[in-house]
């Protein structure tokens, strides 16, 4: 297992345009760095963890964060750079901090899990929350009714909560093969 102990800097980044992004989540511990490569429902989903279980478990409840150091220049290639197959989280409440476990495929079908493990500050995790819901709204928006992403612009979205139905779509004239009597 690689464990970073208590993090120096924890982040969240999106790379690439909108439709077609990649999500991590990076760390910083000394000199050593960490990418945290994982689909963007996973990451909308982290964000909400993280804030359930500061809800739930934190003694700091509602009280202001400090500013929080930042990842800074992030290397080409981190020392670890894992697709996640699987996050475990939990909060120690006496130090105020929530842990992180991640593993990737081949992790697990070891047995040799957890592969990762952090720590990050109660702040470092408020700050990552507000974080990740800037990154998870800045993509594509989504539809009302069914919750998917909406297309790029000039691109038709079919909902199934419209039953196939658009308004945007123009029905052909039908076609009569018949010529009519006059």
């Amino acid at each position: 297992m690689i464990d970073f102990g208590l993090v120096d800097a924890v982040d969240a980044e999106a790379i690439g345009q909108p439709g077609q992004r990649t999500f991590r989540l990076r760390a910083r511990s000394g000199d050593s760095y960490a990418a945290l490569w994982i689909e963007k429902e996973q990451l909308a989903q982290l964000g909400r963890l993280f804030s359930q279980l500061l809800a739930e478990r934190s003694k700091l409840r509602g009280q202001p964060t400090t500013p929080v150091e930042t990842v800074g220049n992030f290397p080409q290639r981190a020392q670890v750079d894992m697709q996640v197959a699987r996050l475990g989280m939990d909060y120690d409440g006496d130090a105020e901090q929530l842990i992180l476990l991640a593993d990737d495929q081949s992790a697990m079908e070891r047995g040799d899990t957890p592969a990762f493990r952090m720590a990050m500050s109660r702040d470092q995790a408020v700050a990552t929350i507000r974080l990740i819901e800037e990154i998870v709204t800045a993509g594509r928006p989504v539809c009302p009714m069914c919750k998917q992403p909406l297309n790029f612009e000039g691109e038709q979205h079919f909902c199934p909560h419209t039953n196939g139905h658009s308004k945007e779509l123009e029905v052909p004239p039908v076609e009569d093969d018949e010529p009519e009597d006059e």
